[in-house]
Parts: structure tokens; sequence; C-alpha cells
């Protein structure tokens, strides 16, 4: 059971989710960082939600390490690293084994895509 799953070696204010496109081709990870420095209390030592966008301070997410099954009949062929921050993708170099891929996903501070560029395998 274990090996039917992906796994990320990523702090717990880093959440993951993949989604794949209708044509089939890729296959699209989504992490969010959800760490960040909180605003002040408030005086009656509640917490304070701030001011919305203009306090956000987030603080950077490291690497993450992961190890992805991917769906049966593909392989990889290319994984970019997509993040507002950076205008071009930035190309990851993986391991792959059978169906899992191995690659680490670079630092970040919110948002971030790994593009997983796939194709057909041989049966």
């Amino acid at each position: 059971m274990k090996n039917l799953l992906s796994r990320f070696d990523a702090p717990t204010t880093v959440r993951i989710s993949a989604s794949r496109p209708a044509k089939g081709d890729e296959l699209d990870l989504h992490f969010v960082n959800y760490n960040r420095t909180e605003p002040p209390k408030n005086k009656d030592g509640t917490p304070s939600t701030g001011r919305g966008i203009m306090d956000e301070q987030p603080i950077e997410a490291p690497e993450v390490k992961c190890d992805v099954l991917l769906p049966a009949g593909f392989n990889a062929t290319a994984i970019e690293a997509i993040t507002p921050e950076l205008p071009d993708p930035q190309s990851i170099t993986f391991t792959q084994q059978a169906r899992r891929i191995q690659f680490t996903q670079p630092k970040f501070l919110v948002y971030s895509i790994a593009r997983i560029k796939l194709a057909k395998s041989d049966p």
C-alpha cells in the first residue's frame, strides 16, 4: 500500500495537491506555503487578521523532496518549477524507476507548481 501513494518531505505549513489537465499530457503538483509572520495581536489579546495583503509576511518554504507515482501508462519527460516570482519556468532534474519519479522542488515563497510533462510509455 505504501508504494501506491506519492510522498513529499515538506513542512506542515505546505499543502500539496495534484491536477491533470484534460489533454492528459502533464501532471501538475501545486505547492501552497501558509507559513508567515503573524501580525501583532489586538489590544485585547485576540489574534489580529491584520490589514490584509499589506500585512502578509510569508516565510520562504524550503526545498521539498518529492517521490511521485505517475499515472499508469506514462513516463515523465521533463519537469518545470513555476512560481509567480520567477517569470520563466525552471527545469528540474529527476530520476524515474518504473512508475515513480523523484525530484526536489526548489524553495518558494507562497505558491509553486511542478509541471510534470508526460508521454505514453510502451506497453
